[in-house]
């Protein structure tokens, strides 16, 4: 391939593979009709289903796509650091960008990326992306999580160079790879459970500069699929992201931030929720107006709420808002992975994710 086809730079499309027989077919058929001219696409596969054979049919003879076969990985390692640091060593391009293969994306994402990211002299690029939802829990919890990942990570923080606030999201994450290497690459988060966060910190410490860009009218994500890929996926995620998005490493520091997460999701979702059904039953069974003024507050708290999530639903998620008044569930779940991933970092217990085990770090 041409490094550098007309004003294109060569892009290196990394894609690691574990078992994505049943869900990788969107993404590749969006990697093979994107309009930027000037790419590979290397997918670094360690499946025990046909992810490779899926990925072979919908593929053909296409050349810019190379398909090898995981390394065994070195002590210290986790799987998915250790597949895009071997992805990274066999790409050609003057930029990376790693993905997952549960996103799907409009033809023109990456040309639309690249050239934000050199418009704005960018070192490194993540973006904001439409979360799907099919199934119940899905669209009953997925909302909660989301909303408040979104209200750790404001973009204009972020955005600043000045600023120590750092974020990715691993689904997309283009980066220069001379900046890649000058970083150390993987090699120096090769054991981080939230490597999109660390990279982003890693690059940001270095002096070069991050963006974050809204792009959910070009890509979708669909993240888990029922309630223990859930549970599993934000244990996993969320509480060790937060921390190290703040840049906290004091363990009493790790603990407030637990308790703001969830006074905001109890506050917001749950007790206006309950203190409404509580108030309407207080007011079948007594006469008194104070019960009924009781009942208009909180169900004007609860609407308020309702028009609040709807809003984020309908920015940043696929589903049904119609669902919207149950995502008081939805917060008693969140409030229960947020704990539980809060008990496993801060006693580095292990976190389960697609059939293995890794230690955590605070």
């Amino acid at each position: 391939m041409d490094k550098n086809k007309g004003s294109s730079p060569l892009v290196s499309i990394i894609l690691p593979t574990r078992n994505e027989e049943g869900r990788v077919k969107d993404c590749i058929e969006s990697l093979k009709t994107q309009s930027y001219p000037n790419r590979e696409v290397i997918i670094v596969d360690d499946s025990e289903d046909n992810t490779v054979e899926t990925i072979k049919n919908i593929v053909g003879n296409d050349k810019r796509f190379k398909i090898i076969k995981e390394d065994e990985k070195r002590d210290g390692w986790i799987g998915k650091p250790h597949a895009l640091q071997q992805g990274s060593r066999e790409a050609k391009g003057e930029w990376l960008l790693f993905i997952d293969a549960d996103v799907s994306f409009n033809k023109k994402l990456v040309e639309k990326a690249v050239h934000h990211a050199i418009k704005n002299s960018l070192d490194m690029l993540s973006v904001m992306m439409k979360v799907v939802c099919k199934t119940f829990w899905e669209k009953t919890v997925q909302p909660v999580p989301i909303g408040l990942l979104l209200f750790l990570v404001p973009l204009s923080r972020v955005n600043n160079p000045e600023n120590k606030a750092s974020f990715a999201a691993g689904p997309f994450i283009l980066i220069k790879k001379k900046v890649f290497n000058k970083i150390g690459g993987y090699e120096q988060i090769k054991d981080k459970i939230a490597d999109d966060v660390e990279l982003a910190k890693l690059v940001k410490e270095h002096g070069f500069k991050v963006g974050l860009a809204h792009a959910q009218h070009l890509i979708k994500l669909r993240m888990y699929r029922n309630l223990n890929e859930i549970w599993e996926g934000w244990s996993k995620n969320i509480f060790m992201g937060s921390v190290q998005k703040r840049g906290i490493s004091s363990k009493t520091l790790q603990l407030i931030l637990v308790l703001v997460g969830l006074f905001s999701v109890f506050d917001t979702m749950i007790l206006p929720a309950f203190a409404t059904l509580t108030f309407l039953v207080m007011r079948i069974l007594s006469s008194s107006l104070i019960w009924q003024h009781l009942l208009t507050l909180s169900f004007t708290v609860w609407l308020l709420s309702i028009l609040v999530q709807f809003h984020v639903h309908k920015k940043y998620l696929v589903g049904d808002p119609r669902y919207t008044p149950l995502y008081f569930l939805g917060g008693i779940i969140t409030m229960g992975i947020l704990l539980n991933s809060a008990f496993k970092t801060l006693t580095k217990s292990e976190v389960t994710w697609k059939g293995r085990r890794y230690p955590t770090k605070a």
